[in-house]
């Protein structure tokens, strides 16, 4: 059985998933283009929590970024559309900014979600980390795997709900206080950062009447996630069948 802690470490993952929960780091661009500044109105505290709660009514959401933990790397691109799923690609090691993956594991794969059904398609790299025979990609290159729920490969889902993400602020929610403005991607965006809460990042939130979480920047060379295109038309499919393999006959 492959182990996912061959191919990026817990810790990687649950930065990904929240990497603002823990240390509230944030500097990113919502739409594309520019727009007019609209003041924040109300505490940090509160424009944060706003902000937040527009994250978790978000009908659909593109996540970009990379997270770097315990030398290994992982970057996302992903599709989130709520009740439905998601679609993008997951990158491990190389070809992420940040630092070298110390774990020495890189590799790519797409990812489908839909209907609570997981779809992995990997490159060979990728692959390899499986510590699965070499027959077994001859079998899988170029189609998806539709992994089991007990795969560790499944976690990778975690990052397919707005709301899941959300919900990682909601403890979170204190102490916050302005740390000046940036323009990021052409939008004029506020800073907040929580002074008292160790190694925390900064949250950058767009100065719009709909005030919304941009980009999580986290401490140090920890990394940076994007979230942009809110509400954006978008719909998930499942791949054809014909491209679908069983990840259960390799124990995925």
């Amino acid at each position: 059985m492959a182990s996912l802690t061959r191919i990026v470490s817990a810790s990687v993952l649950a930065a990904a998933i929240a990497v603002c929960a823990a240390a509230c780091s944030s500097s990113g661009s919502g739409g594309s283009g520019t727009s007019s500044a609209v003041a924040l109105s109300g505490t940090p505290d509160q424009i944060v929590q706003k902000a937040v709660n527009d994250l978790k009514a978000a009908t659909s959401l593109r996540i970009s970024g990379n997270v770097v933990s315990d030398g290994s790397n992982i970057k996302v691109d992903l599709i989130d559309v709520a009740h439905q799923g998601c679609k993008g690609t997951i990158t491990l090691g190389s070809g992420n900014s940040g630092s070298s993956a110390g774990t020495g594991v890189s590799g790519t794969a797409d990812l489908i979600e839909v209907s609570s059904t997981v779809y992995m398609q990997l490159d060979e790299s990728f692959f390899k980390n499986l510590s699965l025979p070499s027959s077994v990609f001859n079998e899988v290159s170029g189609k998806y795997i539709e992994v089991t729920s007990k795969s560790d490969l499944a976690n990778f889902a975690q990052l397919c709900d707005p709301s899941t993400l959300a919900s990682g602020f909601d403890k979170e929610v204190t102490g916050f206080v302005k740390n000046g403005t940036a323009t990021v991607n052409g939008q004029p965006t506020e800073a907040f950062k929580q002074p008292t809460h160790a190694g925390s990042g900064t949250v950058y939130i767009s100065q719009s009447t709909t005030p919304e979480i941009v980009r999580l920047q986290g401490p140090s060379n920890e990394g940076q996630i994007n979230f942009t295109n809110y509400n954006a038309a978008a719909t998930i499919t499942a791949p054809p069948a014909s491209e679908v393999v069983q990840g259960s006959k390799f124990g995925l």
